[in-house]
């Protein structure tokens, strides 16, 4: 019960923001007015005037991409053709790495030594009240995703 919840909310979540960093990679300025606005509102480095390169910015899609798939492949949208041990396995190590990456993202966000790296606004205010909180709760969503994994022995997937 609790996969069906949290799956679709993270895969949407993740689709959302990996869309975002696709079309920021082939110039697009949204939802900024220009490409310095956008850059102090994403990156939020001390005296920033651009975007990185499409390369990064596809990087960053590109992983928001994958882990949008592990959101789905933990919530039980499709499986993999894999004897049960090690997908299972995998899964579980997939996941939590997901979570504790995303956690972490989470919690250095809020540091001070992270704020005094990126002190331009409006990227101190949004990561205070959008990024970090996202990423945290990504991670915790996907930890949980883990943890309802059927017929493990802790059996948070009958919840």
């Amino acid at each position: 019960m609790i996969a069906q919840i949290i799956s679709p909310i993270l895969v949407s979540v993740l689709v959302i923001v990996g869309g975002l960093y696709t079309l920021w990679a082939f110039g697009s300025h949204f939802p900024c007015a220009n490409e310095q606005a956008l850059a102090r509102a994403v990156i939020g480095r001390r005296g920033i005037t651009r975007m990185p390169s499409l390369r990064s910015c596809l990087l960053n899609a590109f992983w928001l991409f994958a882990a949008a798939v592990l959101a789905a492949w933990l919530g039980g949208y499709f499986t993999l053709p894999l004897p049960d041990f090690p997908r299972k396995v995998l899964m579980a190590l997939m996941g939590f790495a997901a979570g504790i990456a995303f956690l972490g993202r989470g919690i250095i966000g809020v540091l001070p030594a992270f704020e005094r790296a990126t002190p331009e606004l409006p990227f101190l205010t949004l990561n205070r009240r959008v990024y970090s909180p996202l990423s945290f709760l990504v991670g915790l969503g996907f930890i949980l995703l883990v943890l309802s994994l059927p017929n493990w022995s802790w059996r948070l997937g009958l919840a």
